[in-house]
């Protein structure tokens, strides 16, 4: 698979090959809004998880962050309040579980690096792929 880095790198060349060319460096900087546009659609992301007793339910925004949990009438009814903060928690770590997996694929398709370890911090993947990036231009 190639990823956006992949792409810019490709278009570096030719615009290289072309002597910068307008229209070479216009599809650099293309795919460089492109490559920017897909990190910042990131944090965009949200994941939602169910506890297993199914009356909660978390949603994390794409930094990871609690942006919503829903606790059913249910839980008010069934659930004394240990068991409620018990069923908040895992509903959370479920969801934030979910988004590291879905980071560690868009990751993947951003950098095209097929070695990213899913278990890894996506975070730091994107930092590292952003480090790499900013270290081979210069």
């Amino acid at each position: 698979m190639t990823g956006d880095a992949e792409s810019i790198a490709a278009a570096a060349r030719e615009a290289a090959r072309q002597q910068y060319t307008e229209s070479s460096l216009r599809a650099v900087r293309e795919a460089v809004e492109g490559l920017t546009s897909r990190v910042a659609a990131l944090q965009e992301e949200s994941v939602e998880a169910t506890d297993a007793s199914g009356t909660v339910t978390a949603r994390v925004n794409g930094d990871g962050e609690v942006a919503d949990i829903y606790i059913s009438p249910y839980a008010m009814r069934d659930l004394d309040a240990d068991q409620l903060g018990e069923a908040c928690l895992r509903a959370v770590r479920e969801a934030q579980s979910r988004l590291g997996v879905l980071l560690t694929e868009r990751i993947r398709e951003i950098t095209g690096n097929d070695d990213i370890d899913r278990q890894a911090d996506p975070r730091a993947a994107l930092d590292e792929f952003v480090r790499r990036t900013r270290e081979a231009r210069r």
